[in-house]
């Protein structure tokens, strides 16, 4: 973060540049997840759709959505945290926090 801010970043771009990377990380067990469907596991969506006598299109087009709603709430959740924690409002302790300029 000091590179950054030596270099004339604002602190909460130098901030969102040291965060970004975990941010892209946290992100990785749901894409794999989401990549392995089918394969490992019998989603409980589709088999839910199954048997309650739909077709797979119908069971298939449901655990898409399903899945893509995972996605997005993952990647919503983690936008807002780092966010959250380029602006400073979330932090690990009052040692660590830098000082706010207005």
């Amino acid at each position: 973060m000091e590179a950054a801010l030596s270099l004339g970043f604002s602190q909460r771009d130098a901030r969102w540049e040291v965060a970004r990377t975990a941010g892209a990380d946290a992100l990785l067990p749901g894409l794999d997840q989401t990549r392995t469907v089918g394969l490992v596991t019998l989603p409980g969506a589709f088999v839910g759709v199954l048997l309650a006598t739909g077709s797979a299109v119908q069971a298939g087009a449901v655990q898409i959505l399903v899945l893509a709603g995972l996605l997005l709430a993952q990647t919503c959740s983690v936008a807002v945290a780092l966010e959250l924690v380029a602006r400073g409002f979330v932090y690990r302790n009052r040692a660590v926090r830098p000082t706010r300029v207005r």
